[in-house]
């Protein structure tokens, strides 16, 4: 178990860098084995009301599924603040890493792509909001 969480620190590391692994290592360690468990049960909540939301014909940008996205940002606060470079690469690795697609698969076997295109449209707007927002800024600098 050990040696499985080593090799996928190196992996994220050589994505996205050492600060998401340095970060979430100090705020994992920083919980008491009370909010660890809390905090997985958070994360396994909001998948699997996702997957509900799927089986309810929720599209993956409907208004229900984007407030789950926003609880799933809000997850990751937990362990790093991710840029939204990070969250496209979760979704990446949601979909093509076994180890995550299986987990999600073991919820609901669809959830792996739905997933995917529900953090990606989220992404999406956010990097629709940010744009916006410099343009705003930039016109006020002029």
């Amino acid at each position: 178990m050990k040696k499985d969480q080593t090799k996928f620190e190196e992996e994220i590391i050589k994505n996205f860098g050492n600060y998401e692994v340095t970060e979430s290592q100090k705020n994992w360690n920083s919980y008491s084995k009370f909010q660890k468990q809390e905090v997985l049960q958070e994360g396994d909540k909001i998948f699997a009301e996702l997957a509900k939301l799927k089986n309810e014909g929720y599209s993956n940008d409907s208004n229900e599924v984007k407030s789950l996205m926003i609880l799933w940002h809000k997850f990751l606060l937990n362990f790093y603040t991710p840029s939204i470079e990070v969250m496209r690469g979760l979704s990446e690795m949601y979909i093509k890493d076994n180890r995550f697609k299986s987990k999600f698969q073991k919820i609901d076997p669809d959830l792996p792509d739905f997933l995917h295109k529900s953090i990606n449209n989220y992404v999406n707007e956010l990097e629709e909001v940010y744009k916006e927002k410099q343009k705003t800024t930039l016109s006020q600098t002029e």
